[in-house]
């Protein structure tokens, strides 16, 4: 008999509170899911170059100025960065000056897994995953 008073309870309370939820609801999803990926290419100890940092953002793309593709890259590989497929019809001198591509945030509302990867150099690491490091 309780589990009926229970229910019976519960079900007004759904109903009594629907009404004032569905206003709000409408209003928290026009923003969307966080995406906001710190990104970064650094030179090896004993490397000549500069170290680049940016911040992507999607839902506006931003401020990277290959944002939206990057994005749109991020979106087909559910944010995992290592499963974003290289730039096609792109090419690099195979100069050896490595440098660490990183990756750490989050993607539509979920934590990325953290990416780190030495790339043989900054060229090569603005191609290799989509437009993620193209900046």
């Amino acid at each position: 008999m309780t589990r009926v008073t229970l229910r019976m309870v519960l079900g007004s309370a759904l109903l009594v509170a629907g009404g004032a939820v569905a206003p709000a609801a409408s209003a928290a999803a026009a923003p969307g899911p966080l995406t906001r990926i710190t990104l970064s290419v650094v030179p090896e100890p004993g490397t000549r170059g500069d170290a680049r940092r940016m911040v992507l953002t999607c839902d506006p793309a931003g401020p990277q100025p290959n944002a939206q593709q990057a994005c749109d890259e991020l979106d087909l590989a559910y944010g995992e960065v290592a499963q974003v497929p290289p730039q096609r019809d792109r090419w690099c001198f195979t100069d050896r000056a490595p440098v660490t591509a990183s990756a750490s945030g989050w993607w539509r509302g979920m934590s990325i897994r953290p990416f780190a990867k030495v790339i043989s150099n900054d060229c090569f690491a603005r191609i290799q995953y989509g437009h993620v490091f193209a900046f």
